[in-house]
Order: structure tokens, then C-alpha cells, then sequence
């Protein structure tokens, strides 16, 4: 009897707590242990907004948001405090949303394909960055801050559009990292 009770614990433990390695969807949310969720992928749901069931997900790690059509998102983001990849590519987002600087944990961060055209001082807030993808994007104005990034290792510019002098200060500033950047145009001079 005591082995059997044993046998039934570890199932219930195997099977009633986290699962790191496994990726949720937004059809598996309602069935799930809001404790149990640490990766979420919502790619392609055609969300305007992101759900609010995602706000009470305390341990959730990694939330992908891509290719939605996402163009501003509230401070309720600032409540997933674990969170360190965040991938909101390839929606039509103009800023980069405030709450994102309040991710202290936020080690990934992929915001390309959207419409941002400035990365703020507030970047600065971001100490734990490694990776920061703004490709494709019409950025005109880039933060002193940015390159003071302490854990900082790589920058993904691709398609935004530089002259030959900033893009000469670019690959200065950002020589201590990967820095994924296209040639000059000279029509940008």
C-alpha cells in the first residue's frame, strides 16, 4: 500500500506541476496550470491585443507575439516579472511600448518588423539585454544608452536605412557585440 501511494505521488507530482520545456498555445490556456506555463507562443493568432488570461501567468519565461497585428500594448505587460524572451516582430507597432522597460529579467528582445522609429533612453532600464532585434524598421534615432547596456551582445539592424556618417558611428558604438548591420546608403547622406 505504501508503495502504491508512492508510485501515485510521483505521477501526481510528474503530471500536476511545471513542464519548462513544453510550449503552450493560446488554445491551452484554459486547461492549463497558470503556474505550470513558462512558454507561451501566440505567433499568428491575429491578436489586436494580447489576451488578458496571459497577465496571470506568474513564471511565464518566454512569450512569443509575433505576426500579429499588435500596435500598442498596456502596462499590464510590466506584470510578467520572470519574463526574459519577448518577441513582438512583425506587428504594426510605432513605439516600442513603455511597459517593455519595465521587464528588469528581459534577456531577448525581438521587436523587428514593425514601424518603431526611435529606440528612448529608457532602453537603459534593460540591464540584463543580451539581444535586441529591431530589424527592418524605420528607426531614426537610437539612444546613447543603448550601447551602455552592460550584458549587451547582439544588435540586429538589418533594413534600417543609414548614411555613411552614422553608420560609421554605429559600428563604433557597437563594436563589443554581434552587430547585424547592412551597408550605407548614400542616399541617406
Amino acid at each position: 500500500m505504501k508503495n502504491t501511494f508512492g508510485v501515485l505521488f510521483c505521477f501526481l507530482s510528474f503530471f500536476g506541476t511545471s513542464q519548462p520545456g513544453r510550449t503552450y498555445r493560446l488554445a491551452d490556456l484554459e486547461k492549463a496550470v497558470k503556474d505550470s506555463v513558462y512558454s507561451l507562443d501566440l505567433r499568428r493568432e491575429k491578436l489586436y491585443y494580447i489576451p488578458p488570461a496571459v497577465f496571470e501567468l506568474p513564471n511565464l519565461t518566454h512569450l512569443n507575439l509575433s505576426k500579429n497585428k499588435l500596435e500598442l500594448i498596456g502596462d499590464s505587460l510590466a506584470l510578467l516579472e520572470k519574463l526574459t524572451h519577448l518577441d513582438l516582430s512583425n506587428n504594426k507597432m510605432k513605439a516600442i511600448p513603455y511597459a517593455v522597460f519595465q521587464l528588469a529579467s528581459l534577456t531577448h528582445l525581438s521587436l523587428g518588423l514593425n514601424q518603431i522609429e526611435r529606440i528612448p533612453d529608457e532602453i537603459s532600464y534593460l540591464t540584463q539585454l543580451e539581444s535586441l532585434d529591431v530589424y527592418d524598421n524605420a528607426i531614426q534615432y537610437f539612444s546613447p544608452n543603448l550601447k551602455t547596456l552592460p550584458k549587451l551582445k547582439k544588435l540586429d539592424i538589418q533594413g534600417v536605412m543609414y548614411g555613411h556618417s552614422i553608420h560609421k558611428k554605429l559600428v563604433q558604438d557597437f563594436k563589443h557585440c554581434t552587430l547585424l548591420i547592412d551597408p550605407p546608403c548614400s542616399c541617406m547622406d
